[in-house]
C-alpha cells in the first residue's frame, strides 16, 4: 500500500528562521558535546582514584599532581608505597659497581634516601595497606630506616616489607665480602618499636639483610601478624622462639639464610606452613605445631622432629649433599595420612626395598616430584615401585641430573601388574637423553591410560648457579642433543590423545 501513496511534498524553508536545525537538535548536539568533553576518571571518588594510581610507581603518580587542582594531593593518599630505585626513576646500579665503586654507591644512596624522607614528609592520609623499602643500606642509614619504621607503625601499615639486600649473584660470594656494605654492619631491626600494642594493624612481615638483637619484654606489636619471612638475617635460636610464640594469629614462618641458627623450635597453634631453607648451621628443627599443613626443608641432612602431621599434606624435602637421601627423613615422621603433594631428591642409585619401605606413607599421594643426582641406570626401576606405591597420584615430576652419559645397554627389572589410571601429567625435566629416563618414558607411556599431557624440558634445575661460558656451551649442547633425542625416539611413542611439548 505505501508503495501506491503518492510521494511527499518536499520541504521548504519560508523564512531566516526555517534555514536553522530545530531547537531540540541542537540541546542533544550540546549535551553530546558536554559529555564528550567531561572528565570522567577526576569525578571519581578519592578511595578509586588512590587505586588506581597505586598501579603506578611513585614518581609516576606524583606527576597526576599537575592536572589540575583536583589531582594536587590525591597520590599523597596512596597506600601502597613501594619504594626502590625504579620507584623514583633513578638507575640502578649494576651488583659489580657497589664493590669497584663505594663513593657512587654512597651518592646512590644518599639520593634514594633524601627521596624516601621527601615523599614520605609530603605525605597526608593515614593507614597504609603496604610499605616496602628495596635498596641496598646498611646500619650507616640507621636513623633513617628507624624514622621509616617508624613512620609505618604510626600509619598502621598492614604488610612491611625490607630488603636491604645487595642483590649479590649468590650465597658466599667473595665479591659481597669485601664490598661496600662490609665496612658497616647490617642495619639492626629493632624489636622496641613492636611493643605493648604497636603496629597491631601489622599482617604480614618481611625482612631481608638484617640482623636482629635483643627481644623485648612485651612484643604485643606482633599480635597479629600471620606472615613472618626471615632472609640472610642475623639471629639466634632463643630469639627466633620468643617471635614465634609472640605472634600469636602466625600461619606461615619462612626462614632463608639465616645462619646463626642451630637448633630451631617452631612451636606455634595456628602455624600451618614451615619453610627453612639454606641455614648452614643448623642442626635440628623441632616442630610443634598440630596444625601444620605444609613443610619445605632445603640444605644439609640434619635431626627433624615433627610429632603431629596429621593435617601434613605437602612435603619438599632437598639435601645439598649429594650422598644424603631424603627417604631416610621421611621415616621420622610418624604417619602421614593426609600427605599429597611430595617433593624428594634422591641423591644416589637407591634399591627397591628401601623405597617399599615407606610405601604406606605414600598412598594418598597425588603428586610426587623426584629429583634425581646422579645417574641411575638399572636402578632407575625404584622411581616406578615408588609409583606404583602411590596409586592415586595425577602428577609425577621427575629431573635428571644433566649430565650427557654414554649409552648402554640395560636390563632394567619393571614391576609387574602396573597401571596408574590416575595419572594425567608427566613432565621429566633436566632431560638429557639418557638412556635409563627414556626407558623409564617407554614404561610410563604403556602403563598410564589417562595420560592427557606429557612434557620433556631440557633446562636445568638451578639457574641461580653462576656458570662459566665454557659450561654454559657445553649446557647448549647438552640441550641440543636431548631435544634430538626426544623428537627421534619418544615422540613415536606418545598417545596422540595427549599434548606433548618439548623445550
Amino acid at each position: 500500500m505505501d508503495s501506491l501513496m503518492p510521494p511527499a511534498p518536499p520541504q521548504t524553508w519560508n523564512t531566516e528562521d526555517d534555514c536553522l536545525p530545530p531547537y531540540n537538535t541542537l540541546c542533544r548536539h550540546d549535551e553530546e558535546q558536554h559529555v564528550q568533553n567531561c572528565d570522567w576518571i577526576s569525578t571519581m571518588p578519592d578511595d578509586i582514584l588512590i587505586e588506581i594510581l597505586s598501579l603506578m610507581t611513585i614518581s609516576e603518580a606524583a606527576m597526576t599532581g599537575f592536572l589540575s587542582t583536583r589531582w594536587r594531593h590525591v597520590w599523597k593518599k596512596i597506600d601502597h608505597l613501594i619504594l626502590d630505585s625504579y620507584a623514583f626513576g633513578m638507575q640502578e646500579l649494576e651488583k659489580s659497581r657497589y664493590h669497584e665503586n663505594p663513593l657512587l654507591w654512597n651518592d646512590v644512596a644518599t639520593k634514594f634516601v633524601n627521596k624516601v624522607n621527601g615523599l614520605l614528609h609530603s605525605r597526608c592520609g593515614n593507614k597504609i595497606k603496604e610499605f616496602s623499602i628495596r635498596f641496598p643500606l646498611s646500619s650507616a642509614h640507621a636513623s633513617n630506616l628507624d624514622h621509616w619504621i617508624d613512620f609505618a607503625i604510626a600509619a598502621s601499615t598492614e604488610k612491611l616489607f625490607l630488603d636491604l639486600d645487595n642483590k649479590c649473584c649468590k650465597e658466599g660470594c667473595m665479591i659481597c665480602a669485601k664490598g661496600v656494605n662490609a665496612a658497616s654492619e647490617p642495619y639492626e631491626f629493632l624489636l622496641g618499636r613492636f611493643f605493648y600494642g604497636r603496629a597491631c594493624s601489622l599482617d604480614e612481615l618481611t625482612i631481608f639483610n638484617c640482623s636482629i638483637g635483643r627481644m623485648p619484654a612485651n612484643l604485643s606489636g606482633f599480635s597479629y601478624i600471620k606472615y613472618l619471612m626471615l632472609a640472610r638475617v642475623s639471629i639466634v635460636d632463643e630469639t627466633i622462639s620468643n617471635i614465634v610464640s609472640s605472634c600469636c594469629a602466625l600461619e606461615i614462618l619462612v626462614l632463608q639464610y639465616c645462619h646463626q641458627l642451630i637448633h630451631l623450635t617452631a612451636s606455634h597453634a595456628r602455624l600451618q606452613i614451615l619453610v627453612v631453607q639454606f641455614c648452614k648451621s643448623l642442626v635440628s628443627i623441632c616442630i610443634r605445631a598440630d596444625n601444620i599443613e605444609s613443610f619445605v626443608y632445603m640444605g644439609y641432612k640434619i635431626n627433624i622432629d615433627c610429632e603431629h602431621t596429621k593435617f601434613l599434606d605437602m612435603l619438599h624435602v632437598y639435601y645439598v649433599n649429594k650422598d644424603d637421601c631424603a627417604l631416610d627423613f621421611i621415616s621420622a615422621f610418624p604417619k602421614l595420612p593426609k600427605l599429597e603433594f611430595l617433593v624428594i631428591q634422591f641423591p644416589t642409585c637407591l634399591q627397591v626395598y628401601r623405597v617399599l619401605q615407606h610405601a604406606t606413607r605414600f598412598a594418598g599421594l597425588t603428586t610426587v616430584i623426584l629429583i634425581l643426582m646422579k645417574p641411575w641406570k638399572e636402578d632407575i626401576s625404584s622411581v616406578a615401585y615408588l609409583l606404583k606405591s602411590a596409586p592415586l597420584i595425577e602428577y609425577f615430576g621427575l629431573h635428571g641430573c644433566c649430565k650427557l652419559q654414554q649409552h648402554t645397554q640395560l636390563n632394567i627389572p619393571w614391576p609387574e601388574d602396573f597401571i596408574l589410571s590416575r595419572l594425567y601429567t608427566i613432565i621429566i625435566g633436566g632431560f638429557s637423553g639418557e638412556f635409563e629416563l627414556m626407558e623409564l618414558v617407554y614404561f610410563l607411556l604403556r602403563s598410564t591410560p589417562a595420560l592427557d599431557v606429557f612434557g620433556i624440558d631440557t633446562r636445568a634445575m638451578e639457574p641461580w648457579l653462576v656458570r662459566s661460558n665454557e659450561d654454559k656451551l657445553q649446557d647448549d649442547t647438552r640441550r641440543h642433543y636431548a631435544r634430538e633425542m626426544a623428537y627421534a625416539h619418544l615422540v613415536p611413542k606418545v598417545p596422540s590423545t595427549a599434548k606433548f611439548h618439548i623445550i
